[in-house]
């Protein structure tokens, strides 16, 4: 057999084996398109929010992928890669990253996503401002006092993105009565609440993890700006 032709015939085999590689190849690197609707607690839907994607549960961070911003519909589309995901919604009035303030909304606690071949998949988000999830229902402050503080660990540090709670009662049984926004870089926390006694304590978690619990009873009658809170260990998950 003349070598023009043996040439020919390697190259035509080696352009069949990577024929065959190729379907593999795309398949470990496909694509699945996730999309679904924001809405707020009303049902209404929301204008510009994100869906954040993580690929693992810590969700205080810069996220893995982010959806585009919800349009008037409150619709939002991200493509993932194929694998597991923990994914959350926010609707912040300033930049992506950083704690929650006043007036922004997210979904709570990051929901787990598994993202397996397929052309799409459909997820729903529905954010709340914290004051909307606990007590302030009535969308006014009117006739509630201001305390603010900072949320610190055993050895005095602030504690960032913790949650300050206070509650009527010593014992908390589902959601605290008042809960605080995500606390600043400096543990910093504002919470608006009706005179009265309450428990003080903190939180980790939104909606917070099993065995939680305020600290100690204080009467708040006036807006303070010094009411400090210590956790003298990690809060239970």
């Amino acid at each position: 057999m003349k070598k023009p032709v043996l040439v020919f015939l390697f190259a035509l085999a080696l352009s069949c084996w990577a024929f065959h590689l190729c379907p593999l190849t795309a398949t470990a690197a496909e694509k699945v398109l996730l999309k679904g609707v924001v809405t707020d607690n009303n049902g209404k839907t929301v204008e510009g929010a994100k869906v954040f994607l993580y690929n693992g549960p810590d969700v205080r961070r810069p996220a893995d992928f982010i959806s585009v911003s919800t349009d008037k519909d409150g619709k939002f589309h991200v493509v993932l890669p194929v694998g597991k995901f923990w994914a959350v919604a926010r609707s912040k009035k300033s930049e992506e990253y950083g704690p929650l303030m006043p007036g922004d909304k997210h979904s709570g606690e990051p929901r787990e996503l598994d993202v397996v071949p397929a052309r799409e998949i459909e997820m729903n988000f529905t954010v709340k401002d914290l004051k909307d999830a606990v007590s302030l229902r009535k969308g006014t402050r009117e006739g509630f006092v201001q305390i603010k503080g900072r949320i610190l660990d055993k050895n005095s540090l602030p504690v960032p993105m913790a949650y300050a709670i206070a509650h009527r009662s010593e014992k908390v049984e589902g959601l605290p009565d008042y809960m605080s926004s995500w606390t600043d870089a400096d543990g910093g926390y504002t919470l608006f609440l009706p005179p009265g006694k309450y428990y003080l304590g903190s939180a980790l978690t939104f909606p917070p993890g099993q065995g939680y619990g305020p600290g100690n009873a204080v009467l708040i009658e006036t807006d303070k700006t010094d009411m400090d809170i210590v956790i003298s260990a990690v809060s239970p998950q």
